[in-house]
This record gives C-alpha cells, sequence and structure tokens, in this order.
C-alpha cells in the first residue's frame, strides 16, 4: 500500500479505555488493545505463523518475513489517524486491524487473523472495535482493497450489517461503506453475541473432562465437598485431581501440579485461598484449560486487597482464553441423561424443564431448598458468585433457545448491565417465561463481592425496565418459587379472565380482596359451596366453573370440612383441571397435620396444581403466572423520526464540551435551541428581560400576551413563590409586573426573560438523563410538587418503541389528567408521545447529553409546547451495553 502524508494535528495519548476483553463464538476469551511499540517481536511471530496463503491474502505479496522498517511503520501509531488493535490470547497475537486516515473522515483498513483461530468470529469483533475507535477520532467511512479469493474478508464486512459497497478494479475488490451503527448492524452485533456467551455457558454445563484442584481434599474441604459432589452425580467424563497432600481420592490418583494432568481439560475447579487461585490460573492456561469455577470467596467481599486480587484472577483467566465463573460460586449442575453435579448441593435435584440462574450462595442453596419442598426439579442450574465474568446474562443466552425448558428463574442481587439483561429478556419471554427474584437491598448499594456501577435513579426505574422486557418480577424467594411452581405445573394461563370459587362465604371474601390488590379480572365467583353435604360438592362446583370456557385460571379456597378427604378432593380438581384446560391453584386453610400429607402428594406428583396454607399466596402465585401471559411491550423495531439530524445534534455538543476543554457545562439557550431543533423540538419563543424597556422590546417582537420569568434555577417554574406571571395581556400590565417582581425578588439578582404564551393544557416533564448502570433514561412526569413528592414518575430506556413511549406516558397515576377530567378535554397523547421518542433518539445517539430536561411541556389539546429546557453536558460515559462487544464485569 502506499503511504500517504497525514495532515499534522497532536498525537492523543495510548488510548487505554479502549482495552477490552472479548467473547469468541467457540465459548473462549481474548483480550484487545491497541497496538504498542513492545510488540514488535510478537508480530513478527504471528506473521511468521501465518500461512502463505494468509500473507499473500493480506500483503498481496508473499512476505515470510516483515522487515524491522515494517515492524516500525506497524507498531508505531500515532492512535488517532494510524490506528491498529491486536488481539491476544495468552502472550500471542491471534488477530490484528488497522486503520489509515486517508480523509477528514475516511480511512483505509486492513485485517489479519490467525490460522488457528479462523472460524470463531475474531475480525467482526476487531471490526466493531476498530470502527469504535474510528468514531471517535471522527472517522465516518471505512474503505479496503481485497483480492477476490479473501472471502472471508469480504463476508466480514457484508454480514457485519453495513451498507457495503464494492467496485472491481484492475484485479481488486474496493470496498467502502459508513460504520455508524445501523439497526442492522446492532441486530448481527446482538445475535452473535448470544451465540459466543451461550456456547461459554455450554462449556460449564456439559465438560467432557474435570479437574478438581485444591490444597487439600480432606473431608469437609470445598475441594472435597465439591469432587464428592461430581463423582455422586454419575458424571460420566474423565476426573481429575490436583492436591498437595493426597495421593488416592475416593478412587482417584491424584497429580501434585497442575502440569501433570494428562488434557485436554475442559473446566478446572480452583478450591484454593484466592492468592493460590490467581497463580494456579496461568498453570491452567498453560495447561490448555477451557473454563474455570473458584468457588472460593474472600476476593472482593473481602475490600479493597480482595478487589485488587479478583481483577487480576479475571484478567488473567480471560487472557488464556478461559471464562470464569465466580469466585465465591456455588456452582454448576445439570440433571437428565448427562448428569453434572459441580455444586455445594448435597444431592441432585429431580430431573425439570425449569433452569436457575443464581448469585451468592446462600440464594443458590434457598433457590434449590425452596424448588425440592415443592417438588419441583431442575434441568440445569448455575451460579456466578461475584459474578466476575460469567453472568445471569451468559445463562440466560444459552438458555433462550433450549428446546427442554418450560420456564427460567433468575435470581438478581446486582445487575452489572441492566440494559443488556432487558433486551435479552425481551427475547427470552418471546420463547418461554422469565421469573426474576429482586432481593430487597439498602439503597443502590451492590451485595460483597459485586463490583457493579451504581445507578442514581430510584429501585422502581430498574423495576420498570424490568416489567416492560416481560419478565416476572417478584419479591421474595416464597413469591419466585410459588410462581415458578405455578407455571412448571401447569404453564401460563391463555387469557386474563378469573375464576374465584370457595366453600365459605368469608374465604370467598378473602380472595375476592387478595385478587383487587393484585389487580386480577374476576369474572365470575362462588363463595357458596355448603361445608357439608356431598363430599364432592367443591370439585362439582369447579367443574362448573372451569367447563364454561369463560375463565383463563380458577383460585380455589378450602376451608377444611372435617371428615373431608383433602388429598382426593385435589386429585379430583387436578384431573378436571387438566380436562377443561385451565390452571388452579388452591388454598386450602387446615392444619398442619392434615395439610401435611396433601402437600407431601402434591410434592411427588408434579400433575397436580400447587396448594398453598393462605389465600393471599394462592393469588399472589396466580397473579405471577397471568403476569407471564404479558410479552414484553417492545415491538417490533425501535421508532424513528426521519426529519431528525442526530449526526448534527452529536457535532454541536462536540463542539460545545470542546469549548469547555471537557468539563462539564450548561448548554445556553441559542444552543439548546438549536440541539432540540436537530430533533424536531421547538422552544416556545423568549426573549431577556435585564430591565423593563428589554423586557417591553421583547414582548412587542413577540407579541402578546406574554408571560414573566425569572431565571433563577429555583423560581423560574414556582408561579406561587412569585417567579412566574403568565397571561400578562398588553405593555402597562408587563411594566407593572416587572416592577412588582424586582421588587418581590430582590433578594435574587437572576435577571427575567419574556415568552410566548401558550396555549391551555396540562404541564408535563420529560427528562432524559445518562445513567452510570443503565445509560440513558427517559423520565416522565405531570409536572407538580405532589408527583414529585410522591415520586409518581415513570421511566424507560431509549430507543423505544412507539408501544413503549406510550406505556411511558400513561404509567404515571397523574397521567389520567390527560384523558380529560373536571369537564377539560383529552390532551393531545399523541404529539406526546411523538415528543418522548424524539427525546429518546437524542439521549440514546448523544452519551454526552448528561441532562435534558423539558420543563414544562404543555400539552396542549392539540399539539405540544416546550416551554422550558435545560441541558447539561459531560464527556462520554463508557455504555456498558455499546455499540463493540466486551466482556462485562
Amino acid at each position: 500500500m502506499a503511504e500517504r502524508t497525514e495532515p499534522s494535528r497532536t498525537a492523543p495519548p495510548y488510548p487505554a479505555h479502549w482495552e477490552a476483553d472479548i467473547g469468541l463464538a467457540d465459548g473462549t476469551a481474548a483480550h484487545v488493545r491497541p497496538i504498542r511499540p513492545s510488540d514488535a517481536d510478537a508480530l513478527q511471530a504471528f506473521h511468521v505463523a501465518q500461512s502463505e496463503q494468509s500473507r499473500y491474502l493480506r500483503f498481496f505479496a508473499p512476505m515470510p518475513r516483515l522487515s524491522e522498517r515494517e515492524l516500525t511503520r506497524f507498531t508505531h501509531v500515532d492512535h488517532d489517524r494510524r490506528v491498529a488493535l491486536v488481539a491476544l490470547i495468552g502472550d500471542a497475537i491471534v488477530g490484528v486491524a488497522r486503520y489509515d486516515a486517508v480523509g477528514e473522515d475516511e480511512a483505509e483498513v486492513a485485517f489479519n487473523v490467525s490460522d488457528h483461530h479462523q472460524g470463531k468470529g475474531l475480525g467482526s469483533i476487531l471490526l466493531e472495535h476498530l470502527a469504535a475507535a474510528a468514531r471517535e477520532r471522527g472517522i465516518h467511512v471505512f474503505t479496503a482493497e481485497v483480492l477476490p479469493q479473501n472471502t472471508r474478508m469480504l463476508n466480514t464486512f457484508t454480514e457485519a450489517g453495513y451498507d457495503v459497497r464494492r467496485a472491481y478494479d484492475d484485479g481488486v475488490v474496493m470496498v467502502e461503506f459508513r460504520i455508524d451503527p445501523t439497526q442492522r448492524s446492532r441486530a448481527v452485533m446482538a445475535e452473535r453475541e448470544h451465540r459466543a456467551e451461550a456456547r461459554a455457558v455450554e462449556r460449564l454445563l456439559q465438560p467432557r473432562s474435570v479437574l478438581v484442584v485444591g490444597g487439600s481434599i480432606r473431608d469437609g474441604s470445598l475441594a472435597h465437598r465439591l469432587l464428592r459432589s461430581l463423582v455422586d452425580s454419575a458424571y460420566d467424563g474423565a476426573v481429575h485431581v490436583v492436591a498437595r497432600d493426597d495421593l488416592e481420592v475416593m478412587g482417584l490418583n491424584t497429580y501434585g501440579r497442575i502440569s501433570d494432568v494428562p488434557g485436554p481439560v475442559d473446566v478446572a475447579v480452583l478450591a484454593l485461598a484466592p492468592a493460590r487461585c490467581v497463580h494456579a490460573v496461568e498453570d491452567c492456561g498453560r495447561a490448555g484449560v477451557g473454563a474455570l469455577i473458584v468457588p472460593t470467596d474472600g476476593f472482593a467481599d473481602a475490600g479493597e486487597d480482595g478487589i485488587a486480587l479478583q481483577r487480576e484472577l479475571t484478567t488473567r483467566a480471560r487472557r488464556w482464553g478461559m471464562r470464569l465463573l465466580g469466585p465465591a460460586s456455588f456452582g454448576v449442575l445439570r440433571t437428565g441423561e448427562d448428569p453434572l453435579n459441580l455444586s455445594l448441593s448435597p444431592r441432585m435435584p429431580r430431573p425439570a424443564p425449569i433452569a436457575l440462574a443464581v448469585q451468592s450462595t446462600p440464594l443458590a442453596a434457598m433457590a434449590l431448598a425452596a424448588a425440592d419442598a415443592r417438588g419441583l426439579g431442575v434441568r440445569e442450574m448455575v451460579a456466578s458468585g461475584n459474578r466476575a465474568d460469567v453472568s445471569v446474562n451468559d445463562c440466560l443466552q444459552r438458555w433462550i433457545d433450549a428446546d427442554d425448558l418450560d420456564v427460567v428463574g433468575a435470581v438478581l442481587e446486582s445487575l452489572g448491565n441492566p440494559r443488556k439483561f432487558a433486551r435479552i429478556a425481551r427475547r427470552m419471554v418471546a420463547q418461554r417465561p422469565l421469573v426474576v427474584l429482586r432481593p430487597p437491598s439498602l439503597g443502590s448499594a451492590a451485595p460483597p463481592g459485586h463490583t457493579v456501577r451504581t445507578s442514581d435513579l430510584p429501585r422502581r426505574a430498574m423495576d420498570q425496565v424490568l416489567d416492560a422486557a416481560g419478565v416476572v418480577r417478584t419479591g421474595d424467594i416464597d413469591e419466585f418459587t410459588d410462581v415458578l411452581e405455578m407455571i412448571a405445573r401447569q404453564g401460563v394461563p391463555t387469557g386474563p379472565r378469573v375464576g374465584l370459587l370457595s366453600n365459605s362465604p368469608a374465604l370467598g371474601a378473602s380472595l375476592r380482596g387478595a385478587a383487587e390488590v393484585h389487580g386480577l379480572q374476576v369474572v365470575k365467583e362462588r363463595r357458596d359451596v355448603p361445608l357439608a353435604g356431598e363430599p364432592r360438592l367443591v370439585e362439582r362446583a369447579f367443574t362448573g366453573l372451569a367447563a364454561t370456557g369463560d375463565v383463563d385460571l380458577v383460585v380455589v379456597g378450602v376451608l377444611d370440612p372435617l371428615g373431608e378427604d383433602l388429598e382426593a378432593m385435589v386429585r379430583s380438581i387436578g384431573r378436571i383441571a387438566r380436562g377443561s384446560g385451565v390452571p388452579v391453584v388452591i388454598a386450602l386453610v387446615t392444619d398442619l397435620g392434615s395439610r401435611a400429607p396433601v402437600l407431601q402428594t402434591v410434592r411427588d406428583d408434579l400433575q397436580l396444581p400447587p396448594v398453598h396454607a393462605t389465600p393471599a399466596r394462592a393469588v399472589r402465585a396466580a397473579a405471577g403466572a397471568l403476569r407471564a401471559r404479558r410479552r414484553p411491550d417492545d415491538g417490533d423495531d425501535p421508532a424513528s423520526r426521519e426529519d431528525t439530524d442526530l449526526r448534527g445534534a452529536r457535532r454541536l455538543v462536540e463542539q460545545a464540551l470542546d469549548r469547555s476543554h471537557g468539563r462539564p457545562v450548561e448548554m445556553g439557550e441559542e444552543e439548546l435551541t438549536t440541539l432540540l431543533a436537530a430533533v424536531g423540538l421547538e422552544l416556545v419563543v423568549s426573549r431577556p428581560a435585564g430591565d423593563i424597556e428589554q423586557a417591553l422590546a421583547g414582548a412587542s417582537e413577540i407579541g402578546y400576551p406574554v408571560a414573566l420569568k425569572s431565571t433563577d434555577p429555583v423560581l423560574r417554574h414556582r408561579a406561587d413563590l412569585g417567579g412566574v406571571r403568565l397571561g400578562i395581556p398588553d405593555a402597562v400590565q408587563l411594566r407593572h409586573a416587572v416592577e412588582a417582581m424586582q421588587r418581590d425578588l430582590a433578594f435574587s439578582d437572576a435577571p427575567f426573560t419574556v415568552q410566548r404564551m401558550a396555549p391551555p393544557g396540562v404541564p408535563v416533564v420529560v427528562r432524559s438523563t445518562e445513567d452510570p448502570s443503565l445509560g440513558p433514561v427517559i423520565a416522565f412526569s405531570v409536572a407538580g410538587d405532589a408527583t414529585e413528592l410522591l415520586d409518581d414518575i415513570a421511566y424507560a430506556t431509549p430507543p423505544l418503541t412507539e408501544q413503549q413511549a406510550a406505556r411511558l406516558v400513561r404509567e404515571p397515576r397523574s397521567s389520567r389528567r390527560l384523558e380529560g377530567v373536571r369537564g377539560l378535554p383529552p390532551a393531545d397523547v399523541e404529539a406526546l408521545r411523538d415528543l418522548v421518542i424524539r427525546v429518546g433518539l437524542l439521549a440514546d445517539a448523544v452519551p454526552e447529553l448528561a441532562l435534558l430536561e423539558l420543563y414544562p411541556v404543555v400539552v396542549a389539546t392539540t399539539g405540544v409546547h416546550v416551554v422550558g429546557a435545560r441541558a447539561r453536558l459531560a464527556p462520554a460515559p463508557n455504555r456498558s451495553d455499546g455499540v463493540r462487544r466486551t466482556l462485562g464485569a
């Protein structure tokens, strides 16, 4: 390639934020970083190891070795106009991607992937990372010269989701494409990420060989408990043991060092002290181990030193290509034909079409115990512990396409990447229900050992994001397991209609009250089934309720009639329910001695309906099953607006930050007006009013009636505090208003503005916030102190679909005002939804927009009017769910 003269500009420092761990298509890991001058020897070794064909496809010549001049050029870059990224496994380079700028916003790119690592998706990941770096440096177009026979590289470009243009010239294919993310490129990235992360969990759950490493394998040690679980589970793969003092354990020979173990080893369990675990990772990497499980605690849960150890453990594992489960992991288990118990569970659960993803050891043990108490089994369970690498998100990726699961449960003590979880959850619930437990927590603090970004938003913001994704949220381990049981035993109801049946009026009233608390749609109920008489009265009444086709779920309340055969009654109801296809849940009110045999019968027979001790728990379980009916309200595609200029908005924000030298800054009114105009929004016209004469001139220009406002941050929206005067009809009244406000607000030196009066309507607030954990978040509320004090605010994460925008504006209870109440006409909700979508597009496209507040927005009978606005800019954060694939934590 011909060398080009680059324009003179100051080279930026080494961009450490471009470094990232990545997941490959085969479930392994690698590390991507900018190239360094010290990489010359590794780059030469990479080049020499390539086949002659690969070298020819890259350089259009055989080139058996790189010259010193070429090595210097390739390893000395300015990280601006010339950028190169390398992918490493261990100390070896396995892939290189580079660009050389050939214009203000255009660069020529080249890629080279190790022959031994072809087919793992390295080329596409390097393209994503190189494109992200290029966009950061103002490059928006990639070009490449590719030999026609280099089909892998041509496919890498075309399959990435970009609009690629090709031209054939003098035996070379000329390729050109814009690298701005597209809906298709995001979809392609998500699908590849899905496959890679699913494969990583598959490696943990279906290993062909397992290595257990312990300082000691004595009774009671972690290593002994895990090895005992493995042996007792009838695992049929190879089992190896490394121990310091034991020559033979459980009939298995032991090895003194990891390097002595005959390979290959798919999964190694490091039951060692924290510092020894870190050192053992290197030995596992050199031995070719595929993945690691670390049950040991004492890492991030043990303070700053432990956090540093956990980071080092994760870094070393990934750089050797290994994915890591833990530390402090309860382990993994799998039932069925190919069983595996590599966990601290003392026994295997029964097989069942349920998968569980949990985090901490206590909640893993609680979830398994609660499932066992109800007679539920488990197909697969993964406990991520401190979730330093493999997380609940990875587990869900595996289970999305599983054809042997009816329901998935996830216990979330923390969320490292909430946006990604919501994205994966939407895909999951399109296949099967996802039941989530978020245990109560103190504020936004993560549990010990969980190093995650904290959110600045209230807990209910995340709850609303999960609700929008279609998951079934539960609040404690009992509700979590009750809902899992309800769905696992009887599936998801086909509709929302609920029937109530009881043999006691008082019990029936309790059922009805609980149903109203949960917002159930009760269409039929009977509270008059007598306590005495024929022993089958309850069953007959149930038949009459379920057989009509008028209900989709029945809740039965039974006050124990002495002398009845309760087990026979439950079996009879279960038989009728199966025949009618109507799910049922039973509240059996009786003494413990009478209930115990019924619960045992239900526990042993998954064909029977769930039985609970109270109406409240029975109805709560039914409500959870009904919530599983709901699909995520994200529609097909995010909404778009053709009349927006998001690139122009980005340029405007970048220029403002350049002038502030990267420091956070409030946008001025003129800039803010231009920013809003870029997404099709318009501020109601206003003029500064530093004194009476300026106020009169401004009002004359914009036309009466006008509003007079203080610009003081506290007063500018507060008519009750004297900061706003509305509906001023003429110059005389404006003069009086200015004089009165100058007198009343003498304590504030903030100037005034005059503004054109908006038509009457409902004042609302629309905000976008760049949250450290959730990324861009849109908040909506009706304006007023009451909604703020009562936290009557709705949240959603952009980009929004039409359905999500509609849900957002109807979520607050006070949004009923928009429908028209007390004789007022309804407001233009469609125009409000459009405004919310436009704000979402802006927030999603411009991460530097730390805060945008439109307050108030007056929603009139026709149209919306943005009366007030402010925006704060800050350097772009590293979003947790960005436009390049990286491994989290």
